[in-house]
């Protein structure tokens, strides 16, 4: 007598395991996207703390001046439209803005899929075109910073506010978003 076996899958069990598969994804996605949405306004606050450390510390270390700013192109301050990149920079003239001569320590790339905005906190907000820091560290304003998931649903929390002191200590609050 001869025995036949069959080493491979059948068709039924191959449209099942597709299935299962299939059904699997679709479960996992709406977490997995949720995920990303999460590393994306975790790692855009932690790059605008990482330029205002360096913007900083440079400030400190040059004695001299140092600053924050947006900035489309990576080669110098442009507006007020965070959306576009930042760069963190060596204040030359110590003049607390861009000028001829300041030099640019590191551009930060823009991310579409989330919304900045900046605001002074004193005297009455307004739009923010520079982030200066003096040569002893300190900030020339007090000033608010807000990273924001593009596609952020009421309740969800997908908003970091980055508060800059006098004193140029950046502090980071979680808020929901409205």
């Amino acid at each position: 007598m001869s025995s036949s076996t069959s080493r491979g899958f059948t068709l039924i069990e191959l449209m099942i395991t597709i299935a299962v598969l299939a059904i699997g994804t679709m479960l996992a996605y709406p977490s997995f996207s949720n995920v990303i949405k999460s590393n994306r306004v975790a790692t855009s606050t932690n790059n605008l703390i990482a330029a205002f450390n360096l913007a900083r510390s440079e400030a400190i270390r040059s004695n001299r001046g140092g600053g924050v700013c947006p900035s489309k192109s990576g080669a110098d301050c442009e507006g007020a439209d965070w959306n576009a990149g930042f760069i963190a920079f060596l204040d030359q003239d110590a003049s607390g803005t861009w000028s001829t001569g300041d030099s640019v320590i590191r551009f930060f790339e823009p991310n579409d899929a989330l919304e900045f905005t900046a605001a002074a906190s004193e005297p009455a907000g307004g739009g923010v075109e520079v982030i200066p820091f003096e040569r002893s560290g300190r900030a020339k304003q007090s000033v608010k910073l807000t990273v924001k998931a593009a596609s952020c649903k009421t309740g969800q929390d997908y908003v970091r506010v980055i508060e800059v002191s006098k004193a140029g200590q950046p502090r980071i609050t979680k808020e929901t978003c409205a």
